[in-house]
């Protein structure tokens, strides 16, 4: 089937009921009505603050593969901008944007008693530092929250997956079979390492409470509460209840976030072309605002100009809803639409347009699906 017309154009009606599902999803009803309890609003927007930190690293390295064209010096007219130079400014705007986005998230989060490090109980774990310090906690898109930074542990890309060993050694930074680093595929991937200070991993004691021990390198791995009980004898309840007075909350990306993490690095891996990578950006910010649209719409179906009621205390109503269905954001996402028109229009020859295309349509399913299923259930608060 033949693709004609602008590459925006095809992807948007490529998949009509998916795309309506991602961007009208009961969780952006419930902030449109003001329903969404403050609990769940941190939990959403803490993981929503994950996709922003590994976003700046996805622009950057978009960034950095374009290849301006070279310009005859003999020429005296003036030159209209490239879809290249196009590209490198609207990408440059993304960080600068991306960047504001982050302070924002702090200020309201500040101002509305809003946790950036909230997650759910479905994605939560307990961990305790081998050192039996409880003074920080990682993520697994390598970003320190709090204290020193973390490996976030295999969630994809290069290197091994993690093997159980013994803690009688748990700083040692060097596997047994001396590939160093085979237990951190995400960090080879992202091109660095986030190991704390002191080399090692983060110890989790044996479940079983018998007292050997397995060191665990996988970020958000779902432990039993007892598993915090190192010490051999101890019984679970004593365990649980340990672990309910001292136990580090493990604050982490959770699947959906590191699914969208692992996305953003391959879009920006050296096999994939500027113009998938530009169809990876436009999708995610087109998906975001429509779905802020349909809460805006929401919102205005209330009538209400106070919120100071709402179940959150007025954040997404007052603050977040306007931002992220303004028509300045509009006109940023138009925008790279422009540019990835442009791009997708310099393909040449009808079968090279029909691969690129059918490229950009399996990033294009992949982002709504993401889109759709990064929402939470509005039933479990």
């Amino acid at each position: 089937m033949s693709s004609q017309g602008p590459l925006t154009t095809y992807l948007l009606s490529s998949t009509p009921d998916a795309l309506i599902r991602a961007t009208t999803h009961p969780f952006l009803a419930a902030a449109g009505h003001g329903t969404l309890p403050k609990t769940q609003l941190s939990q959403w927007l803490s993981q929503d603050r994950l996709y922003a930190q590994s976003y700046i690293r996805f622009v950057s390295l978009l960034l950095s593969k374009i290849r301006l064209p070279r310009r005859n010096p003999t020429t005296q007219s003036p030159s209209l901008p490239t879809p290249e130079e196009k590209a490198i400014s609207v990408l440059i705007d993304a960080l600068v944007n991306i960047r504001t986005e982050l302070a924002f998230f702090e200020q309201v989060a500040t101002d509305y008693d809003l946790d950036l490090t909230a997650i759910s109980p479905e994605e939560g774990g307990y961990a305790v530092d081998v050192r039996g310090s409880a003074s920080y906690i990682t993520t697994s898109a390598g970003i320190s929250t709090t204290g020193s930074g973390s490996c976030p542990g295999f969630t994809g890309g290069e290197g091994k997956p993690p093997r159980s060993k013994t803690c009688t050694d748990p700083l040692s930074s060097d596997d047994a079979d001396g590939s160093s680093g085979s237990k951190h595929g995400l960090c080879l991937a992202q091109g660095e390492c986030q190991v704390p200070s002191g080399g090692g991993e983060n110890c989790l004691p044996d479940p079983l409470g018998n007292g050997s021990g397995r060191c665990g390198a996988v970020s958000g791995e779902k432990l039993p509460v007892g598993a915090v009980n190192a010490d051999a004898g101890k019984s679970g309840m004593r365990g649980m209840e340990e672990a309910e007075r001292g136990a580090t909350v493990f604050f982490c990306a959770n699947r959906t976030t590191r699914a969208y993490i692992d996305m953003f690095m391959s879009a920006a891996s050296g096999g994939v072309t500027v113009t998938e990578g530009l169809a990876v950006l436009w999708a995610t910010e087109v998906c975001y605002l429509r779905s802020w649209r349909f809460a805006a719409r929401c919102m205005r179906e209330d009538g209400v100009r106070d919120y100071k009621n709402d179940a959150d205390g007025g954040a997404l109503r007052e603050k977040f809803i306007d931002n992220w269905s303004s028509s300045e954001f509009e006109e940023f996402v138009n925008r790279i639409g422009d540019v990835l028109d442009a791009m997708s229009g310099q393909t040449k020859g009808v079968e090279e347009s029909e691969i690129m295309r059918g490229r950009c349509l399996e990033w294009w399913r992949q982002i709504v699906w993401l889109e759709e299923n990064f929402w939470p259930n509005v039933d479990q608060c």
